[in-house]
This record gives structure tokens, sequence and C-alpha cells, in this order.
């Protein structure tokens, strides 16, 4: 059996590529602009928040796995650089929108896209919340157009644009799904509710669509790709709850700026466990807390109940449990020694980039 390639040796190489292309289509995308005169200033803006530095865990596990299944044993070529390229532009028009639907003044430590806009390019807060719209929708268009390239045969490249755009409108119902909950009380939201929208949001977008899209470009057969998902499942599911967890650590400290989903009312897994272990009088307290969590007393509260109910603990337990489980999926499944031995580092490399909360001010932004 030779020896698998290493995961972490190849991203260096990788994500050398990654940038040189996502440059060059940058280049390409500035110069269908720049037939729009009156888009410069704001072509201006959306370029700096493109190049704010991110891990770009995505394209990276995309061409991970493009890397593993191609049976050239060569770099990926053009085509699958440009594929890796769209999933980064994608992500930010999610970015873009994900900020505009939270109000949110900061991204990667920098104002947000509509945020920038607002100082820069236009004088009214409307104004540049509409543009920002309207410019990520410009960023999802020319992402879609990067599947089609000579260099993929049009039968592969239809069949991959069509699940990436499955995982698309999946990733979508899980926005709204969060969307809808967040005026109801955490006594209202189930946890299967919950799951079921890390499944689409962080499961299907971040780990699964990747790994998958990377093998089916490849050449992989259809029981690898069923291998793939059934990998990133668990994997899914522990990078989601580390996230909330996160953000729990920033209690109370760097809450008032940071910790989005408290202030928005956003039913993380985390909250919803915190509240079913209290008292009913603390369940009280709780929603009090969250009612005024901009307040730094609300905060302190807060961070006082996730203290005394050992809820952290508990899901610090099952997020090990399910890279486990990932780990376990693995030798269960039809995939070879070689292939399984490579994604089982790149668990690892998983595990060292798993706090993404994308409105950190540090660079770990997934």
């Amino acid at each position: 059996m030779s020896k698998p390639p290493d995961p972490l040796e190849m991203l260096l190489v990788l994500e050398e590529d990654l940038h040189a292309c996502i440059t060059m289509e940058l280049k390409e995308l500035e110069d269908h602009l720049a037939q729009h005169h009156s888009l410069e200033p704001a072509w201006r803006s959306l370029k700096s928040f493109l190049r704010r530095p991110g891990k770009r865990l995505r394209p990276l596990l995309f061409l991970l796995s493009y890397s593993l299944f191609d049976q050239r044993d060569a770099p990926p070529p053009r085509a699958a650089l440009r594929v890796a390229g769209a999933l980064e532009l994608f992500h930010a028009f999610a970015l873009i929108h994900d900020d505009l639907i939270d109000c949110s003044e900061s991204r990667r430590g920098k104002p947000t896209l509509h945020r920038a806009l607002a100082n820069d390019v236009t004088n009214t807060e409307r104004n540049a919340q509409s543009l920002a719209l309207v410019l990520g929708d410009i960023l999802f268009g020319f992402a879609m157009e990067c599947f089609i390239d000579p260099e993929l045969p049009r039968a592969q490249s239809m069949v991959a644009m069509r699940y990436f755009l499955r995982i698309a409108q999946e990733t979508g119902m899980g926005q709204a799904a969060e969307i809808a909950h967040l005026d109801l009380p955490l006594s209202e939201v189930c946890e299967s509710e919950i799951r079921q929208t890390y499944h689409l949001k962080t499961t299907r977008y971040t780990i699964e669509c990747p790994l998958v899209l990377g093998a089916m470009l490849a050449g992989a057969d259809d029981e690898a790709r069923k291998s793939l998902c059934q990998f990133a499942k668990p994997l899914g599911l522990a990078f989601q709850i580390e996230n909330d967890l996160h953000e729990v650590e920033l209690l109370p400290d760097a809450a008032p700026d940071l910790a989005y989903d408290f202030h928005c009312g956003v039913k993380t897994l985390v909250l919803k466990r915190l509240h079913d272990a209290l008292t009913p009088a603390d369940q009280k307290r709780l929603a009090k807390a969250l009612e005024q969590s901009e307040q730094p007393s609300a905060l302190q509260d807060l961070a006082q109940l996730f203290a005394k109910s050992g809820v952290i603990q508990t899901l610090r337990g099952e997020v090990r449990s399910h890279f486990s489980e990932s780990r376990h999926a693995l030798r269960e499944s039809s995939l070879q020694p070689r292939e399984i031995a490579f994604l089982e580092q790149v668990v690892e490399f998983i595990q060292c980039n798993r706090q993404h909360s994308e409105s950190s001010s540090d660079k770990g932004v997934a």
C-alpha cells in the first residue's frame, strides 16, 4: 500500500494555488464591473472586503478531496482551482447577506460591507444596505459561472453545479429556519429542530459539500461519495457545537462586541441545553439576561448560569464523541485504506480549525 499524502503538507501548496486563482477571478470580475464606471467606488469596497484574511476552509477541503480522489496524482488543474475559488466567492456572498440579516457592524475585525459602503460610497444607510445586497447577488452569479470551464466536461460540470445549487438551497432553508426561531422562546424550540438547522447550515455546506464536490469532479464513484456524507455528518455537528462553545467562552467581557448569537436571539444548541438544565426560576433569569444581553450585568448573569449548569463540560464531551464518530464512519466505510488514512488527517485539520465565529476579530474565520 502506498503511503497516503500528508494533507497538512499539501495545504501549503494548495493555499498558494488557491490564492493565485482567487486573485485571477477577482481581476476577471473587476473587468466585468469596469464597464460601469459608476460602480467603481462600490467595487473598491467589495474588493477590500474580499481580500480580508480567513481560513478558506471550504475551498481547501474541496482541493484536498479532489487531490485524494484524482487518479492522475498531479496538482489540481485550473478548472478545479476555479471551482475552489467559486466556493470562496459564494461564501463571501453568504457572509454579506448574513451581515445584513444580523445588522452586524463588523466582520473579520473590520466594517461589514454594508457599513463600509455607508462610510465610503453612499450617504444613506438604506442605500448602503441595498447596494451590499446587490453586490452579493453579483458575487453569487459570478461564482456559479466559475463552475463552467472549458477544461471540465460539460456533463460533469452540470452535475457538479446541480449538486452545489441543491446545497445552496438547503443552506438557505437552514438560515430561514434559524430566522423563524428568533422570536420564539427557548422552551418552544426543539433540540431536533436546532440539530436540523445545523445539518443544513454547517454540516452540508461547510463539510460535506466541499468534500463530495471535490470527489465528484475527480471522478470518485457513488459509493465513495456516500461514505464522505456519512463521514461529514458527525464532523459538521462537532464543528458547529464548538462554535457555540466559542461564543460562551467570550462571556462576559468580549461578548458585547462579538457574541452576536446572544444579541440576535439565535437558538443555539448550547442555549437550549442550558435552558433545559435550569430550574424554572433560573429559566426566567436566563430569559431576562438574553433580552438585556447588551448590558454587562446581563452577560455576567449569563456566564454564571453557564458555570453552574455543567452544560459546557457535557457538550465538550459530545464534541469529542462526534469527532470519534467521524473516524469510526471512515473505518466502517468502503473507502480504500489510503483514503481512510488521508481523511483521518483531515479530521485533525478540522479539529485545529474548528473555532469559526464569523464575526470574531481575529483571523480565525472559516
